[in-house]
């Protein structure tokens, strides 16, 4: 009676879970499965095991034990669990397939395998009054069925040619980090990436669309689509036309999911496969200024599973401050860049902080700061610091002697320092110095000419690292963090050497020597200005120019939406909200201050309760060519009072960037209302770059967009 139940139930069961697998695999395409139910595929590869057993144990029955059968109520409880098993593992699946990047095609014939496979187990629950030899029959077919689509399952799981004969074995790649010139390109930094990135779609584990990329061999075989490193018919080389496609984009590689590659990676493949893709090249025959053998000897092969493309860990948002900015050295390095700047904010506990990670910092940059043998004793004990600016610090060399115990420190910046040759000779004597920088008032290059041609191990360099006789003075300060004006900002303008004279504009025009204002004192600002400043010195070159925009925060809405989502890495802390927190994110990608978009169209609405008149639109956005972020092309601005039907108003376009440009750097965009328009809704449509230009490494891929804040009057 035990079993007849559990017949019964097993039989209900049946009729709900095999019509539903059926539904399923019809619109797998377009079905969307939950977290959790995703989670459920996990059980696919635990269970799939049972069901083949199980049904090649039936099949050896129906053929050759018919003559010693089972008690039938036995006998259908045995088909029965055979088919309740091969339904839920089909299910399963359908989840699994939706968390993963596997080749459609097989996909696809795994997909329907499974379906047969359950349909024909649930079929031998009716097959008790068949004939002997239909059931033979029956049993014969349902094991070619199951030998195949199994099968199928397993190339996807571990390759099309999960049953050939052994591959070539692949590169052994450099496990250490060093600047090893004897290595080739391939072995010290294409290898590596293609082991972090891509075999585990492309290797010995699976095999999607027949290819491999774990030896040079496989790799110039290719697969189903072709050579990966040939141009043809003026078409990019088909790596690089899949390594930068939208991530959204199918084909897109590593599939989006998948730990991506990062800016340096792409830089790095895009220079090897455009210099031929040479396997044996070793770094050591290269010219010592080749980009691509610089970028290989710079590059740090990731730990296998570690996401750099994210950044290595820890996150340097806490470290980050209005007066401290605490990078990676570019974008998924290991090595972190430290720069401290407006002196008169400096406390020493922002120094101790950076004691957390400090065996990450590779460069401290401490110019202008008041700094105590406290901050040395600190500096003292970052281990793989390498380069460290110290100019204009106020200490004395005495001071400096607990750096020399850094021995991977190389490069010191000492300008303003008091020294004499005798002085820096002993301070040079038994450290680990290669380059020292030194100059003041007092300087006289012939007193050091001496010191500088018998010191063979450490290069001293005076004034400045220039071929040009004449010194670029350095750049002046703005001292004044907030870019944002409630009523107004007092103004200060500070310069390290004595007798510089700082020039200012506030119009976004470039200040000269002889019509800028000169400064002279605290100044005030009111409304919206872009203030450039620039330093100048007679018998020096000007500085460079610093440029800062300062914002009048005048009108707020009372609401703010998106229309498309922003890309899911930069969504800003407080979504759309972060446009308008009056929190500027300066130059950290990490601060959760930025939105960004690359792959849609940046479009959102701000609403006010009652109409409001505007005049100007201001966003601050950041520029940066080498990570891909352009500026905007355009701003369009519509009105609407019912939030429903919109009225264009305005649209302002702007400049792309040139192969001469080198831009990092934070930049504001304006667009202007039309006179006494008032509306309750306005909608923005800010363009970005959909195909970066042929002369940049990305060429033919969408653009970046980085937006932090809008500002309204």
């Amino acid at each position: 009676m035990h079993i007849h139940k559990l017949n019964k139930w097993g039989e209900s069961l049946l009729w709900l879970l095999n019509p539903l697998l059926i539904v399923l695999a019809f619109f797998n395409d377009v079905t969307k499965f939950s977290n959790t139910i995703q989670w459920l595929g996990k059980l696919h590869p635990l269970f799939l095991h049972f069901p083949i057993v199980l049904g090649i144990a039936i099949v050896v029955y129906l053929l050759f034990f018919q003559e010693k059968k089972l008690d039938p109520s036995t006998e259908k409880l045995l088909f029965t669990g055979n088919a309740l098993l091969a339904s839920l593992v089909a299910l399963f699946g359908l989840f699994l397939s939706k968390q993963d990047a596997y080749d459609t095609h097989l996909l696809t014939i795994h997909k329907w395998g499974g379906v047969a496979i359950a349909v024909f187990g649930w079929s031998f629950i009716y097959i008790h009054s068949s004939s002997l030899q239909f059931k033979r029959v029956l049993g014969l077919v349902y094991l070619i069925v199951l030998l195949i689509f199994t099968h199928k399952g397993a190339q996807l799981t571990h390759g099309e040619d999960v049953l050939s004969f052994p591959k070539p074995k692949p590169v052994k790649v450099a496990e250490n980090n060093n600047a090893d010139s004897t290595l080739t390109v391939y072995e010290k930094a294409i290898a590596p990436i293609f082991e972090q990135k891509c075999i585990g779609c492309h290797g010995p584990e699976k095999i999607k669309g027949n290819l491999q990329l774990t030896s040079p061999e496989l790799i110039i075989k290719g697969g189903k689509a072709g050579n990966l490193l040939n141009s043809l018919n003026n078409k990019e080389a088909l790596l690089l036309q899949r390594i930068h496609l939208p991530n959204a984009d199918e084909e897109h590689m590593p599939p989006d999911g998948k730990i991506q590659l990062t800016l340096e990676e792409l830089n790095l493949l895009n220079r090897w496969v455009k210099a031929g893709g040479d396997f044996k090249k070793k770094i050591k025959e290269m010219a010592k200024t080749d980009s691509l053998a610089l970028l290989a000897i710079a590059y740090k092969a990731p730990k296998k599973g570690e996401d750099n493309s994210k950044g290595n860990a820890p996150d340097l948002k806490e470290y980050n401050s209005s007066y401290c900015t605490v990078n990676y050295s570019y974008y998924g390095s290991d090595e972190i860049f430290v720069d401290f700047f407006q002196g008169s904010f400096y406390k020493t506990a922002s120094l101790k902080k950076l004691e957390a990670i400090k065996a990450k910092i590779a460069s401290l940059n401490m110019q202008g700061m008041p700094l105590t043998k406290e901050d040395i004793a600190i500096i003292s004990g970052f281990p793989n610091l390498r380069k460290l600016n110290l100019n204009y610090t106020k200490l004395n060399l005495n001071d400096l002697t607990p750096l020399k115990s850094l021995v991977k420190l190389k490069n010191i910046s000492i300008c303003g320092i008091d020294l004499n040759p005798i002085s820096l000779s002993s301070f040079m004597d038994k450290a680990p110095f290669t380059e020292v920088h030194i100059w003041n008032n007092k300087t006289n290059e012939k007193e050091y000419a001496g010191l500088v041609a018998n010191n063979k191990k450490t290069k001293i360099i005076i004034g400045d690292n220039l071929d040009d006789q004449i010194l670029k003075i350095n750049s002046p300060v703005i001292e004044q963090d907030s870019g944002i004006i409630v009523n107004h900002l007092d103004i200060s303008l500070k310069h390290s050497m004595k007798g510089a004279v700082i020039r200012y504009t506030t119009d976004g025009t470039e200040p000269d020597s002889i019509n800028s204002p000169i400064y002279t004192k605290k100044f005030q600002l009111t409304k919206y200005s872009t203030l450039k400043i620039k330093a100048f010195k007679p018998g020096w070159l000007a500085s460079d120019i610093i440029q800062k925009t300062f914002y009048k925060s005048e009108i707020h809405p009372d609401s703010i939406y998106f229309l498309t989502p922003p890309d899911k890495k930069y969504p800003g802390n407080n979504g759309a909200r972060t446009l308008i927190d009056y929190e500027l994110g300066e130059q950290n990608f990490s601060n959760g201050k930025w939105i960004a978009y690359r792959d849609t169209t940046m479009k959102f609405v701000i609403n006010f309760k009652q109409a409001t008149t505007l005049h100007q639109a201001h966003f601050n956005a950041f520029v940066d060519n080498g990570a891909y972020i352009f500026p905007i092309l355009s701003i369009k601005i519509e009105g609407s009072n019912d939030g429903k039907s919109f009225k264009y108003l305005n649209e302002a376009t702007f400049p792309s960037l040139e192969k001469t440009d080198m831009v990092r750097e934070n930049k504001s965009f304006s667009c202007a209302f039309p006179d006494k328009a008032a509306y309750k809704y306005y909608r923005f449509t800010l363009l970005n770059l959909k195909k970066l230009p042929k002369w940049h490494p990305g060429k033919g891929t969408h653009a970046w967009i980085f937006i932090d804040e809008l500002f309204l009057d």
